[in-house]
This record gives structure tokens, C-alpha cells and sequence, in this order.
């Protein structure tokens, strides 16, 4: 086994695997087809070929094949063996000597592209869903210039209080103990900069409300606010406050790929939907 941590620990000595196992890391628990870590790092496919294949092989990345796309998912546990292993054997031991865990209270954040909508609207729900356990923000890579009125109005109807919610860039947001990104931009700017050590990261996809037409955006909208409250009802039941910061990161990625069985094993019910008055909401709830 000495030998296959020599070879994972020596395959991190180039910069482009670094940077592969960078970008898939923060897209777990997702795989990336080949052809978009190329486009991402401005790699040429041949190039990146050869990293991709030595990767695997070494086991930091699981290959799966889908059809014609050639799917690579991180497996950082693996390097992670790998650094254990040289933390005992060579540094004895002295890194692992404290065992962090998250605080109570714990600062949550989530990030998307704009702050306009899903992050907003996250940061909503996850004031109520996380009340007394969390302090929830939301920031965006680029803030859009005020919120999304049909997410407003979404929120509205189920008895959010929409005053706080104003698009925030990463500055204003400040540190946290949690970020969670719900688009693919922000998962590749994982983790923020915002001062403070770093936080634990996860990915949690949605689709994004986009387009001039109100109905087709506010399905979107209602079909995200039903997931991200699914898994904030999980997360409430995990009380992340005083865990050790491995255990919330299992629990946070497990949240994000295994909805359902994440809500079942939680106990968490659906929300009871709520007739609206909004023409365009009533047609999304219905949808």
C-alpha cells in the first residue's frame, strides 16, 4: 500500500492534476464529463488525456461511462488515506492532532451566480428551517441589482420575510462555517474568499429561473424551493452545530445526491402546499 500513496502523493507534484482534482472536488458528489474539465481549464483534450488516465489508475478519480461522455468523479478520500498515511509515518502524527468541529451556531451561506433567486431564496428558507441553529446569508459571484420579483413573490406566499433579501456579493456576506453552492459558476469558486478559515463546501445543483416567460420561471422556482426545503429539513435534524467537520461534509454531500433517502432516513415530511393567489404561481404549484 506504500507504494500506491507514493503514487498519489507524487501525481499531486503537477499543477494541472491539481487542478483537475480541484475542480472536481467541488462538484461532488457529481461527476464532469472529460471534455468540459478541457473547456474549464483551458486545456486541450489530448493534453489532459494522459492526467485524466494516471489519475484514475492511481485511484484519485473514478471513471464512469455514460453513453458517448466519459464521466470523472473526485475521490479525495483516497489522496486523503495518502496524507494520513504520511502524516503517521513521517510527521508523527502532528497535524491530526485537533479534531475541529463546526460551532453552535454555525454560519451558513449560500452561493450562486447572481443572488437574484436561488440564493436568495435559500437564505429565506434557511433562516426559518435552521432558526436557532444557524446564521444563514446568501452572496452572489457577480450580485444582480435587485431580486427576482417572481421569486419574491414565491416566498411571499408562504410567509418569508422578503426585507433582508437584496442581492450581496462575497464581501458584504462575510466568513462562514458552510457554503453551499446551488449553480455549477459558483461551485468552480469554491471555496470564497471571504476571510476566516476555510470553510466546508458543497454543491447542491439547481436548475436556474431563467427567461422572459413568468410561468416557465416560477415552475423552476417552486420545483427548487420544494428541494431546498427537503434537504434544510434533513440538515435541521442532523444538527451540524458540534459535529466533527467530517461527518457534516458526508452528510452535506449525501444531501445533495441522495435527496429521498436523505429526507427518509431524517424523517422529513414535504411542506403542505399552500393555494396561491398569483396566477402564474397557481399554474407552477399545479405543474
Amino acid at each position: 500500500m506504500t507504494e500506491a500513496y507514493l503514487s498519489r502523493l507524487s501525481l499531486m507534484g503537477h499543477p494541472l492534476r491539481v487542478g483537475v482534482l480541484r475542480l472536481l472536488v467541488r462538484h461532488l458528489p457529481h461527476g464532469v464529463a472529460a471534455g468540459d474539465i478541457a473547456a474549464h481549464l483551458g486545456t486541450p483534450p489530448s493534453t489532459l488525456s494522459a492526467h485524466l488516465s494516471a489519475m484514475t489508475d492511481a485511484g484519485l478519480l473514478d471513471l464512469r461511462k455514460d453513453g458517448p461522455l466519459r464521466l470523472y468523479r473526485a475521490a479525495p478520500d483516497r489522496l486523503a488515506d495518502a496524507l494520513l498515511w504520511l502524516s503517521e509515518n513521517v510527521c508523527l502524527g502532528r497535524p491530526m492532532a485537533e479534531r475541529a468541529r463546526l460551532p453552535r451556531p454555525f454560519r451558513l451561506m449560500f452561493l450562486c451566480d447572481d443572488n437574484a433567486g436561488l440564493s436568495l431564496m435559500a437564505e429565506a428558507l434557511g433562516r426559518r428551517r435552521l432558526a436557532g441553529r444557524a446564521l444563514v446569508a446568501s452572496a452572489g459571484l457577480v450580485p444582480g441589482v435587485a431580486p427576482d420579483p417572481v421569486m419574491l413573490e414565491l416566498i411571499a406566499l408562504r410567509r418569508h420575510d422578503t426585507q433582508p433579501l437584496v442581492p450581496k456579493p462575497l464581501a458584504v456576506a462575510g466568513p462562514a462555517d458552510i457554503v453551499i453552492a446551488l449553480t455549477p459558476g459558483a461551485a468552480g469558486q469554491l471555496p470564497p474568499g471571504t476571510g476566516g478559515p476555510p470553510p466546508l463546501c458543497a454543491f447542491w445543483p439547481l436548475e436556474p429561473a431563467i427567461g422572459p416567460r413568468v410561468i416557465p420561471r416560477a415552475a423552476m422556482l417552486h420545483k427548487a424551493y420544494r428541494a431546498l426545503n427537503s434537504r434544510l429539513l434533513a440538515l435541521r435534524r442532523l444538527e451540524p452545530g458540534g459535529m466533527a467537520r467530517a461527518a457534516v461534509q458526508a452528510a452535506l454531500d449525501d444531501l445533495s445526491s441522495g435527496l429521498q433517502a436523505g429526507g427518509r432516513a431524517c424523517a422529513s415530511l414535504p411542506e403542505r402546499r399552500r393555494t396561491s393567489s398569483s396566477p402564474a404561481l397557481r399554474a407552477s404549484e399545479s405543474s
